[in-house]
This record gives C-alpha cells, structure tokens and sequence, in this order.
C-alpha cells in the first residue's frame, strides 16, 4: 500500500480581548506588565529593554498610552527587564521566560531623585494567571532529578515524563510508542484515548501520522522544558483532539557549559532465578548508555552552538524456547488423503530444514519435544543533534536545529524464518526566523522537514511463508514472523508556519497565523501475502499423536 497526501492549510485567528491574555508561543514565551508611578498613575512612553543574561540578546519595546507593553515570541531562559524614562529612577527585575506562558512584570517608578532599586525574582510564578489553558511543565533540573525508564526504542523514554501531570491515564493495553504496530501514543490525557495526541520538537511537527504516535524521540540531556497542554488550548493546536506535547530544547549560552554521562545494566550481575528453566544456561546480556551534551559561544552575545551525542546498546542473550518435530515425527508418514506430490514434499522438506540440528532436551520440566537455550541479540540506538541559535540585531533572531537517530534491532535466526530484522532512522530539521516589526507588532516563520525511514524483514528472507503450529505443547514456532512483515514504510513533512501578533488598541492583543503541512507517506505492507499455513495434530477428522 503506497499512500501519498497533502495536509490543507490551516489559519487561525484567535483574538484576545484583555492585555493579560497573552497569545500561545509554540517554542516560546511572553513578557507584559504595566508601568505606574507611586501614585499609582500610569505612564507611557516608557522604554522597556528585555536583556538575557545567557546570551546577550536584547528585545526593546515602549509603553502605550496606558503603561502597558507586550513582548512576544521571546527565546524561553532568564531575562533581566529594566525600565527608564526621564524624570524616573531605573528599575530592573530578573525573571525566568517558560515555555508557552507570560511572564507579567508590573513594576512602579519612584521619582529620580530617589535611588534605583533592583528586583531579583527567583522562580516563576505556580499558577498562570494570564491563560486558561490547561498545560503542565518540567524545567530541564526536574526532568534530571525525575526517575525515567529506559526504553531501547526511544533510548530514554520522554514521554513518560508525561506521567507525573494530572489528568494522565495509564492505557489499558501495553505497546504503544512502536513504530512498527498501529497501538498509539502512550500520552493519554482525560479520556482521550491513545491516538489524539500531537507532538513538537521546537514548534517543528513531531507526529507519526501511520502510527499516530510520535515520530522521533528526544534524549533526556537535551530537553530545556517539556510541556503537556491537555485542555482549553489555542487554535495553533487544533490538529489533535488530544493532548498537545511540546518539547523546546536547550542552546547554546555565552558559558561553555557541558555534561556526560554513562549508565550500565548487566545481568550477570544478579543470580539465576530460581525458576529459570534446566538445563539452559542463564542468558547474559547488557544494557549501556552513554553521551554527551555540551553548549558554547562560537561569538559572545551573537552565535551559539548546542550539540548533542547519545549511544545506547542492549546486546547480549536472552531465554529461547520452541517445541520441536522430533525424529519420531519424521518417521511417520507425512502426506497422506492423496497430497503426496513431488510438490508437497518438497515444501514439507523446506519446512523441516528450518529446524537444523536442534533437539529436544527439556523432558522433565516441559515436554518431550521442547527445547530450551538462548538467542543472542543486537540492538544498537543512536542519536545525534546540533542546534545554533543567532542574536542577527535588536529586531531579528534565528534559531536552527537539526537531529538524526538510527535504531538497529536484530537477533539470531535459531529456527529459519522466525527472526526479524528492524533498520529504522529519523531525522527532524527546523529553522525558526523571529522579527520585531515595532514596539506592538512581531512576526515569526518557521519551517520544519521531518523524514522517518522503518523498515521490518525477515532475516530469512521476505519470501518465507508464515507458518503455525497450533496445539503444541509448550511453545510452537513462530515460521514467517507477523503476517504483516515485511513493512517498508517512508514518511517526510514538510511544514511552513509563520505566526504574527499585535496590540491593537490600549491592551487588546490580536494575533493570526497559518500552519501548512505538506506530507507524503509511502507506505508498503502485507497481509500474510506470503501464504498461511497451519499445521494441528487434528486433519480431515483424523487426529494424530502430538
């Protein structure tokens, strides 16, 4: 099956009609407040610099008639704001910008006569006092200090970050989050479901459309905030009548800052369990992680970099159980009711010497035809990323980020036909172009290419006829695999957002924009295309010996 689409364009305008309803940043915030005096007057004209402590970059704007200034689209981080205005002392408060929220930074101006006074603000405020969206947030220090299973398809499993916010339901059935099976996104929120979420990586679309699921995942180490929206958003998150997960990663500062790290699991390093099957060896194997993460000025105040690099591998042995056709089983007649042709015996042939040399060698513990040993496997994952972040001038910023992972999964075939080899690599590319029109009016573009290439053969070859062994004892061959392998699925994006917002009057904030997203998905699959055949000790109302 080849599938090949194009989304429509979206256009949303939502309006806001009260200056502390700021508008939605996608892989940003705002900063407003109101200027007064001590009388409690308001005061216009005031100049407001918004100067990060990171990187240096400055954003200006000046208060209307009513005091009130809005400064949008602004790099989320820490920002030292400060006001001035002839005939006033300058004052200047730090804050922290998150991510899809408003910082509100009301401050009042003392005469110049009197001294200036500096405001320290530590942390963000709890409660958002200037949205009714419903959203939950992890800084980068808490998703580090959180717990987070490891998962070898996605290496650290981020979305389960999303289990710590309110509202999170635990999904009924297991195996979600695999490229290769249509089971959903395991980020469900308020009942709805598995399959209604949408994800971004920095404002670029991050969605599986085949699986609807997330399409690329996100080392730990690199996330700067991770965020779930789960009700009463905007109409820039109208795609999903799920929740909506952003993920805006870290960059670059004036400070070379940097981390590795190494994590080891080992199972030889526990005791055979007391249940473990005889006379089996205990199957060793291994799980490593390791990267890298380190950001950099390439020049102060204006360029950064941000580069990442993490290696994970599970390699090893695990248990492998299969019921066998024994000798016995081959001394029997083996085509009977008028089958035996040259054909058919050949196939039957075929079919036994897929089982090489194995024998039985459980009769104790399982049957007289079971045999018990170890399969070894290989199951590399890789993850690269680079982002660079560009303070142009006062009115222009840029931010670029490119991320490529791989994952190679694969195991020995023991019994021909029964193992699979997984091959599947990601790439996502965004590049954000920010533009302070004025003092009321900012605009930013943005354009997003995502490619994921999955592909699931057989190792034995995408030919090999899928075959059952229905009623057998312990634990029957599983020849051919799923009957919907091979899968060889492509999928690449295209998107071209711009978004523009405005204050229109004394503190109404308007904003529109658009959101088009071009995707193409070639899509092959099959449907026991290779033949079905099941074999029971049960045929034309004989039944045989097991």
């Amino acid at each position: 099956m080849k599938l090949r689409f194009a989304a429509a364009l979206a256009l949303a305008l939502p309006f806001a009609f009260d200056a502390s309803l700021a508008p939605a940043q996608t892989v940003s915030g705002t900063v407003e407040g109101t200027i007064q005096d001590t009388q409690g007057g308001r005061i216009p004209g005031v100049s407001i610099d918004l100067h990060s402590t990171e990187t240096g970059q400055l954003r200006t704007t000046v208060t209307n008639a009513q005091g009130y200034f809005q400064i949008s689209f602004v790099p989320i981080g820490r920002y030292r704001v400060t006001a001035t205005i002839a005939g006033f002392g300058k004052k200047t408060r730090e804050i922290e910008v998150r991510l899809n929220s408003a910082s509100v930074v009301d401050l009042t101006l003392s005469p110049s006569a009197m001294t200036e006074e500096v405001l320290v603000v530590a942390d963000a405020p709890r409660i958002n006092t200037t949205s009714g969206t419903v959203q939950s947030s992890l800084t980068s220090e808490q998703i580090m200090d959180k717990p987070t299973p490891m998962n070898i398809n996605n290496v650290n499993q981020f979305l389960s970050l999303a289990e710590t916010f309110a509202g999170f339901q635990e999904n009924p059935t297991s195996g979600q989050n695999n490229p290769t099976a249509s089971s959903g996104s395991s980020v469900n929120f308020n009942g709805t479901g598995t399959r209604g979420s949408t994800f971004q990586i920095n404002g670029v679309n991050n969605d599986d459309y085949s699986e609807n699921q997330n399409r690329q995942g996100v080392p730990l180490a690199t996330i700067q905030e991770f965020q779930v929206v789960s009700n009463s958003y905007s109409a820039e998150f109208g795609r999903g009548y799920g929740a909506v997960v952003l993920v805006q990663t870290k960059q670059g500062t004036n400070a070379v800052k940097g981390e590795a790290y190494f994590s080891r699991q080992d199972n030889d390093w526990n005791e055979r369990s007391f249940f473990a099957p005889f006379p089996a060896a205990k199957p060793i194997n291994s799980r490593n992680v390791y990267g890298a993460v380190l950001g950099a000025p390439l020049r102060k105040d204006k360029l950064f970099a941000f580069v990442s690099i993490e290696h994970a591998a599970q390699k090893g042995e695990g248990t492998y159980t299969r019921d066998l056709i024994t000798a016995a089983d081959k001394a029997l007649p083996r085509l009977t009711r008028g089958n035996d042709t040259p054909a058919n015996r050949a196939f039957i042939d075929s079919v036994l010497a897929r089982f090489g040399s194995l024998t039985p060698n459980d009769p104790l513990n399982r049957s007289n035809r079971t045999y018990v040993g170890v399969q070894a496997f290989d199951r590399p994952v890789r993850d690269y990323s680079a982002r660079l972040d560009y303070n142009w001038s006062v009115r222009d910023h840029v931010t670029a980020r490119f991320q490529f992972s791989k994952q190679l999964f694969t195991s020995d075939d023991i019994i021909v036909g029964e193992a699979t080899q997984q091959r599947n690599n990601q790439k996502n590319f965004g590049i954000t172009y920010t533009r302070t029109f004025s003092s009321r009016a900012t605009g930013e573009f943005r354009y997003g290419l995502g490619i994921r290439d999955t592909n699931v053969e057989i190792k034995g070859g995408n030919t090999t006829p899928v075959i059952r062994f229905a009623g057998s004892p312990v634990s029957g061959s599983i020849i051919g695999n799923a009957g919907t392998f091979p899968i060889l699925r492509d999928q690449r994006d295209h998107q071209f957002v711009y978004n523009f917002t405005t204050l229109v009057g004394s503190r109404h904030a308007l904003k529109l924009g658009t959101d088009i997203r071009l995707s193409e998905l070639d899509d092959v699959s099959q449907n026991f295309n290779r033949g079905f055949w099941n074999f029971s000790a049960s045929c034309g109302g004989v039944t045989y010996s097991s």
